[in-house]
C-alpha cells in the first residue's frame, strides 16, 4: 500500500527539480546574452556599411556641376586634414533672368525650385571672369534675397549654381565619426570608431580614406573624383 511520498523523498525531488530549472535559467541567460552581442555586431556592421555608402555617394559628386567653375577660378571644392574632409558640389545649375549689379542684394533666376534660405549659390560670369559665393537670406516668389550685396555687376544669362557642402570629421576622444550638411551642425554617424584616416592625392584626383571600429573591422577605400578629372 503507497501512502505517499517521505519527506526525503521530497526533498530529493525538490533539489533536482531546482537544480533543472537553475540549468534552464543559465542557458536562456547565456543564449539571451550571446543574442544581444551578435544583434550588437550586425548592428554595428550595418552603420559601418552605410557610412562608407554615405562617404562613396558623397565623394562621386565632388565637384559636380562646378567643372567650369574650376577651370576659371581654381576654386577648392575638396579640402582634408587626416581625420576629416570637406566637399563642395553643385546641386543645381541655373541663369540670371536678367543684369545684376555691384550694391544689389537681390536677384531671379530662370528656375529656382531648389534654392531655399541659408543655401550657398555661386554666381559666375565666364566672359569676364569674375565669380561670387552668396548665402541665401530668402526667396519671395521669383526672387531671390542674400545676405551680403553684390561686389560685381552680372549679366543676363550668367551661370548661378546652387551648392551643398558636406564635412566629414573624426572626433577620437568620443571615437565618434560626424558628418555635416551646409551649415547645419556636427550629427553623429558611426559610433565605437577607433581609427579614422584620410588622404588627398592632388595629382591624380583622389583620396583614400580607412575606417576601424572597435580595433577589429576596418574598411578601406580608394575613389577616383571623376568629376575633377579635367582639371
Amino acid at each position: 500500500m503507497n501512502n505517499g511520498f517521505s519527506i526525503l523523498e521530497l526533498l530529493i525531488a525538490l533539489t533536482l527539480s531546482m537544480t533543472i530549472l537553475s540549468m534552464a535559467i543559465t542557458s536562456v541567460t547565456e543564449g539571451a546574452s550571446v543574442s544581444k552581442k551578435i544583434s550588437a555586431k550586425q548592428d554595428l556592421l550595418e552603420s559601418l556599411f552605410f557610412t562608407v555608402d554615405s562617404i562613396k555617394t558623397d565623394l562621386t559628386k565632388c565637384g559636380m556641376r562646378l567643372q567650369e567653375a574650376i577651370d576659371l577660378f581654381n576654386i577648392n571644392v575638396i579640402e582634408n586634414t587626416p581625420v576629416s574632409f570637406k566637399l563642395t558640389y553643385g546641386l543645381s545649375s541655373s541663369l540670371l533672368y536678367s543684369n545684376i549689379y555691384k550694391g544689389e542684394s537681390s536677384l531671379i533666376l530662370d528656375e529656382n525650385e531648389s534654392v531655399k534660405k541659408n543655401k550657398k549659390i555661386l554666381i559666375y560670369d565666364p566672359e569676364s571672369g569674375i565669380s561670387g559665393f552668396h548665402s541665401v537670406s530668402g526667396k519671395e516668389k521669383e526672387e531671390i534675397f542674400i545676405k551680403t550685396p553684390l561686389k560685381h555687376d552680372f549679366i543676363k544669362d550668367s551661370p548661378v549654381i546652387l551648392i551643398k557642402e558636406i564635412e566629414y570629421k573624426y572626433f577620437p576622444k568620443q571615437k565618434i565619426l560626424k558628418k555635416k550638411v551646409d551649415s547645419g551642425h556636427f550629427q553623429p554617424l558611426l559610433d565605437n570608431v577607433t581609427d579614422f584616416f584620410v588622404a588627398f592625392f592632388k595629382d591624380s584626383n583622389s583620396i583614400l580614406y580607412r575606417i576601424e571600429i572597435g580595433n577589429k573591422e576596418q574598411v578601406r577605400g580608394y575613389i577616383f573624383l571623376s568629376n575633377l578629372a579635367g582639371k
